[in-house]
């Protein structure tokens, strides 16, 4: 059976504010035709079939990632109440960080909910015609030049496997040869599932040092049970995907680099359903042609390495800040961090002084971490200094705290714990250069403990 936490970390989105009919210059209200069908509740086949067809349709369909269907006038309206208590507990549609300056921005607007709210107050009525059923839009074009699939399947288990530590999302990890003689430069990663209503999170790293084999190897099983990080470099440093919302995808004229024999090591993120699933994932990879000029994308974490807060307590904890030395451009971001953490903000202060939040997320979920992409390149001039600053909660109101009483925490990761990865571009060759040492650095660093964890940020918050 799944259960209500599970089925609240799965659906798909909706909807606020009916305006009051106008008034003429003398205060009386205007009653004519359109004012008279404004006070008419919508029905499904004129408005309310395109709110749920935009918002929800895509994972709420047969074959979705959704626990169940959202495709007919029935089935929405049997499910109202609850539809309406996750849109306006801000689970629905799943997309955390605030602000509208990002690609595939999925909140939903005040009006839609209003509609929503409206039709089933006034008992979902259909309208004229024969009602509806939605058909989940196919996926948007994508050209399959590489395709890797799981030679054999892992069953993800009824219930959470009992060796994890206590409400850590269940993790299995698969390494896939590419076996490619010449480098390659990804613009797209597509992720089709097996369980789809089982799987979370996929995240990626490309491996060329044989990390990512070490890890399938000490593993006797298909892949290998723990979060593992290919050497120095964070899973996810080359994109996350988040179950349901699409492709990861650069925007033309930037990739992905991939070098020689490399393996792509991906890190699947599940949730038991009650009953076996089967782990058995194909992965898609779309590359620039070889005529097309693209620049290469590069990794820069901002992260804290290891936490000690005891029960009862909160805490701020925040990266050492990264002074960039050459101007760059900043395309996406990729957060990880565990169920404690309550809100994450990354912030640059420019060299003139100005400070800009680049990613601020109020609620962190990690069951819905994924890549958020800008619409609109940042760019960073030489100097900006970059931090992330995390908080984190340890006390008994956390609804999210795995620990009931609270206990201590005392938890690490070589590549960190607390993490945003920042996926960033070189504007000339030297800066390309400097990215590429100043990523695998700064994980050095923290793994010789020489990145130092504050208790207040570094990089002054506006």
């Amino acid at each position: 059976m799944i259960s209500p936490g599970t089925m609240l970390g799965i659906l798909s989105g909706l909807l606020v504010v009916i305006a009051d009919p106008p008034t003429a210059d003398h205060g009386f209200t205007v009653v004519d035709a359109s004012a008279t069908r404004a006070s008419d509740p919508p029905t499904w086949n004129g408005e309310v079939a395109d709110i749920i067809e935009r918002r929800c349709v895509t994972c709420h369909a047969s074959g979705g990632v959704g626990p169940f269907e959202l495709v007919d006038a029935a089935g929405v309206r049997n499910r109202g109440r609850f539809l309406l208590e996750v849109i306006d507990g801000g689970r629905m549609p799943p997309w955390l960080p605030a602000g509208s300056a990002w690609m595939d921005h999925r909140t939903v607007t005040p009006v839609e909910r209003a509609k929503l709210a409206a039709w089933l107050e006034g008992g979902g009525p259909v309208g004229d015609g024969p009602p509806r059923t939605l058909v989940p839009p196919g996926p948007p074009s994508f050209r399959s030049d590489v395709v890797l699939d799981m030679p054999d399947a892992y069953v993800i288990p009824e219930e959470s496997d009992p060796a994890w530590h206590a409400g850590e999302i269940d993790v299995h990890g698969v390494t896939f040869s590419l076996g490619n003689a010449t480098p390659l430069r990804v613009r797209a990663i597509r992720h089709r599932p097996a369980s789809p209503q089982a799987m979370r999170v996929a995240a990626f790293a490309f491996d060329d040092t044989g990390a990512g084999r070490y890890l399938d190897e000490r593993d006797s099983r298909v892949g290998f049970l723990m979060g593992g990080d290919p050497g120095i470099k964070p899973m996810g440093a080359d994109g996350v995907i988040l179950a349901g919302s699409g492709d990861f995808r650069l925007p033309p004229g930037f990739h992905v680099p991939v070098p020689v024999e490399s393996d792509l090591v991906t890190q699947f993120q599940y949730r038991p359903t009650g009953m076996p699933e089967r782990l058995q994932e194909r992965i898609e990879m779309e590359l620039v042609p070889a005529a097309e000029a693209s620049r290469p994308i590069r990794w820069l974490p901002l992260a804290v390495g290891r936490i000690d807060l005891a029960a009862g307590a909160t805490q701020r904890v925040s990266s050492d800040p990264i002074e960039l030395e050459h101007p760059l451009e900043l395309l996406g971001i990729s957060p990880r961090a565990i169920e404690l953490c309550r809100s994450l903000r990354v912030v640059v202060e420019f060299p003139d002084g100005r400070f800009r939040t680049l990613v601020d997320i109020p609620d962190w979920d990690h069951h819905q971490r994924e890549t958020m992409r800008f619409r609109d390149p940042v760019v960073l001039p030489a100097g900006s200094r970059l931090q992330a600053t995390f908080e984190l909660d340890n006390t008994p109101e956390n609804p999210r705290n795995p620990d009931d009483p609270p206990r201590r925490v005392n938890r690490g990761r070589r590549t960190g714990l607390l993490s945003a990865t920042l996926h960033v571009a070189a504007r000339s060759v030297e800066g390309d250069r400097y990215l590429r040492a100043v990523g695998p650095a700064s994980i050095r660093d923290l793994r010789r403990g020489e990145q130092r964890r504050r208790l207040g940020p570094g990089v002054p918050i506006p």
